[in-house]
């Protein structure tokens, strides 16, 4: 992943999902919808400071649920970019 963030014609579209894949070979039409991370990517840099204040604690859907993660947390140990996740479903935006 860290190649291809690197390489001048693709474009990595993290933290987001395919909504519609249409087209052939050569000409596809793909839409993409961004997920919010709810942490400014222009500041964080993906030291885990974050996750070390958080209080909140939740199983890791990463791990299938072995071990906990926090209401905000870096999505796995290789993400490209490091950025942060905030798990706004949890978070009491305690703003620690």
């Amino acid at each position: 992943m860290v190649n291809t963030s690197k390489h001048p014609n693709i474009t990595l579209m993290t933290y987001s999902d395919i909504i519609q894949f249409t087209g052939v070979t050569g000409e596809f039409i793909i839409t993409v919808r961004k997920n919010p991370r709810y942490v400014d990517e222009r500041k964080c840099t993906g030291c885990g400071l974050c996750t070390t204040k958080c209080p909140i604690s939740v199983p890791d859907t990463f791990n299938r649920g072995i071990g906990e993660r926090k209401a905000i947390y870096i999505p796995f140990p290789q993400a490209v970019p490091k950025y942060a996740v905030m798990d706004k479903s949890v978070c009491i935006d305690c703003k620690n």
